[in-house]
């Protein structure tokens, strides 16, 4: 019989990613449950909280991202397996020490540290193998902070400080995660390496945590490890007669038996997460779906559909890990925050040593997103911490950066060529979906008669979205290399102006847009026109005031019957309030598109680039801080994060853009210093930091 749960209106909506297309279209095909996809898993919990999704499972590492901001996900469930005899949680980490011990967490200094090294294991995350070093450096007033180290960053200080307050130790690798600048840090403070197995290497080993158990029986003082391994290894018959050796160091400087453990940090399982106003729903149907998989079956629990297709649902739901076959449902449906504060400590975003990476917002959704970015990275360990700071828009951002208020922003690709203008230069590219690729292209009327090439274009009149984006450098320099725009000078503004006529780019009138000295705003805004929003009657503003600013602005542009453009240059897109009958390209060659419409290809459009990029001022004291923020978020975190020098042909093409524009600068002033800028900006990632460190 069809439970009531399951009929046609109570169909739950279930979080997939990519890759479960198939099975996805199994499991619709019976109408029990729908998916909706998500590109992670942090879009996964932000569609449970809004309703859009009803349930979904997540890592534990995503579930800190969002507990102490959403209100509405709670937690049915945990996907267990059957290894781990510590079952409340997947891991838990413990601190050993001699039993002779005294003076708790103030009386290490000196001491040899046994530790099991980093990124080894997803689970094991940087914070909770942290916690132990970074609580004791703490209490004993050494953080470091004022440490003189070679690369001036706080993760320096950090491994400096550790090797001055311990003595001979064993704490392997990969610190920072790129072997040339490991290397180098394991010889300046090779006293951290000392007692490793492969000191010369200070790699952890295929069994870290019982190597650090090892490193403490065979000489050292205090040992990181799990709680797990502990049970593992002084069951076995070797060890059993050293039980009494040994004890736990807990958080209280307290140091108890291993009968009586004290767990540092607990690393909770996978969790099956749901919307709380359909929990208890949601929760028959798991136990229904599922039960032969629920450790704490509900007896009274109705059977699924015979024809529901489970094993399609199950790779959807499940972890990748097939080990984790098991679920224990979780009792009350806490919220969150209320689960996880049970296992781990929630890592404030407080800054440390007064290091911090100001991270400039230009609106209350970026700024949301931003404080997820800072709790991610605090829940890594990342120093030094970020912190968000709301403006009022993208103009001010880039010019709060060259006024040292503020020391990043992410910004819209558009706002490239304003932001070298500010002496700011690009550190990485998010990167994630082909459709954010911009493409601009020349578009003319459909019944154009005396345009056929890019040279007839000189003398009429432009309509571009805007004075300095993309569309406007794009057009430049196309035209720049195809000798169509002349090579006498590196004034883009004046270029441009010269070779128009009377024409419409909106912020030509504007000094936020850093415009030329040398143009004729009259001419360049000419024919934009006040808006139905227009409060002043100003017809060239960068808004929604002026009616032909944007894609679609200049289209209109083009199109008005009254003082009409000649050509327009515009993003490739779909203008739904548009006949795209009524348009052809003119293609980068010269040549003018055999059918008319957008849709044309890569050959014809002016070029492909990448929508946004990561900008930072190009000199500043922050730039090693910053570099080592943006690759521990590369590595651990935010994916598609691509460096400058990408084998990417859209970012490629996007550096390029603004090469061209840095060359013919420091050709045209070699007062100024842009050689050495262009050197700066078409580093590669990992070169940039190898530049900044030594």
């Amino acid at each position: 019989m069809l439970s009531r749960n399951l009929v046609c209106c109570l169909v739950n909506t279930i979080c997939a990613s990519l890759k479960d297309r198939s099975d996805c279209a199994q499991v619709e095909r019976k109408e029990y449950a729908r998916c909706k996809l998500n590109l992670h898993q942090v879009d996964c919990l932000l569609n449970i909280e809004q309703d859009k999704i009803d349930l979904g499972r997540v890592t534990p590492e995503a579930a800190l991202i969002g507990a102490k901001f959403l209100k509405n996900v709670v937690v049915l469930g945990e996907f267990r397996n059957n290894a781990v005899k510590n079952d409340s949680a997947e891991l838990a980490v413990v601190v050993l020490v001699r039993k002779t011990h005294s003076g708790g967490l103030r009386n290490l200094r000196g001491k040899k540290y046994c530790h099991p090294g980093f990124k080894f294991n997803q689970i094991a995350t940087d914070f909770i193998l942290k916690e132990f070093e970074n609580t004791v450096l703490k209490e004993n007033n050494a953080e470091g902070c004022e440490n003189n180290v070679i690369t001036e960053t706080l993760f320096e200080k950090e491994i400096k400080a550790l090797s001055d307050f311990f003595g001979p130790s064993c704490r392997p690798g990969p610190w920072i995660g790129f072997e040339k600048y490991d290397n180098d840090f394991y010889k300046n403070y090779s006293k951290l390496c000392e007692l490793c197995n492969n000191n010369d290497k200070c790699r952890p080993g295929n069994e870290p945590f019982t190597d650090s158990i090892n490193c403490l029986v065979n000489g050292g003082d205090v040992a990181v490890t799990t709680l797990d391994t502990v049970y593992q290894y002084f069951n076995n018959t070797d060890n059993k007669n050293r039980i009494d050796e040994f004890g736990y160091l807990c958080k209280s400087g307290d140091i108890n038996g291993l009968e009586n453990p004290c767990m540092w940090g607990q690393q909770p399982w996978n969790l099956i997460i749901a919307n709380k106003k359909k929990e208890s729903s949601i929760k028959k149907d798991i136990q229904s779906w599922f039960a032969s998989n629920i450790i704490n079956k509900d007896p009274n629990g109705e059977p699924a559909p015979s024809d529901m297709n489970i094993e399609y649902l199950q790779p959807i739901l499940f972890p990748e890990e097939k080990e984790y076959n098991q679920i224990q449902i979780v009792e009350g449906a806490p919220s969150l925050l209320d689960y996880l504060e049970k296992y781990r400590v929630i890592p404030p975003t407080n800054e440390k040593c007064n290091e911090k990476i100001r991270w400039c917002t230009v609106s209350n959704a970026e700024q949301e997103k931003c404080k997820w970015l800072a709790q991610a990275s605090a829940n890594l360990a990342i120093q030094p911490t970020i912190k968000c700071i709301q403006s009022h828009n993208t103009f001010a951002c880039l010019e709060d950066i060259k006024t040292d208020k503020v020391d990043v922003v992410s910004s819209d690709a558009h706002f490239g060529y304003i932001a070298r203008k500010k002496d700011l230069a690009p550190l990485a590219f998010p990167d994630t979906a082909d459709n954010d690729r911009i493409k601009p292209i020349i578009v003319i009327r459909n019944t154009e008669n005396d345009i056929n090439s890019l040279k007839n274009l000189e003398g009429k009149k432009a309509c571009f979205p805007e004075y300095g984006g993309i569309e406007w450098l794009s057009f430049i320099n196309t035209l720049r290399a195809q000798n169509v725009l002349s090579h006498s000078s590196c004034d883009y503004g004046q270029l441009i102006s010269n070779f128009v006529t009377d024409s419409c780019m909106p912020g030509a009138h504007d000094r936020e847009h850093e415009v030329s000295e040398h143009i004729d705003e009259n001419k360049l805004c000419k024919l934009c026109q006040p808006s139905e929003q227009s409060k002043t009657g100003v017809n060239c503003n960068s808004n929604t005031e002026n009616r032909f600013y944007g894609n679609s602005g200049a289209l209109k542009c083009l199109m008005d019957k009254a003082n009409n453009g000649d050509y327009a240059v515009v993003t490739q897109g779909a203008y739904q309030d548009f006949d795209s009958n009524d348009f052809k390209v003119l293609c980068k060659n010269g040549s003018v598109a055999s059918a008319p419409g957008f849709n044309v290809d890569e050959n014809c459009a002016l070029t492909k680039i990448i929508d946004s990029e990561v900008l930072a001022k190009k000199v500043s004291s922050k730039l090693a801080n910053i570099g080592v923020v943006l690759l521990n978020l590369e590595t651990h975190s935010t994916q598609g994060l691509s460096s400058i020098q990408s084998d990417s042909g859209h970012i490629n093409n996007f550096v390029q853009l603004f090469t061209d524009v840095e060359k013919c600068a420091a050709i045209d002033d070699d007062k100024n210093n842009s050689a050495a800028t262009l050197r700066f900006t078409m580093l590669p990632f990992a070169i940039f930091l190898l530049f900044i460190f030594y």
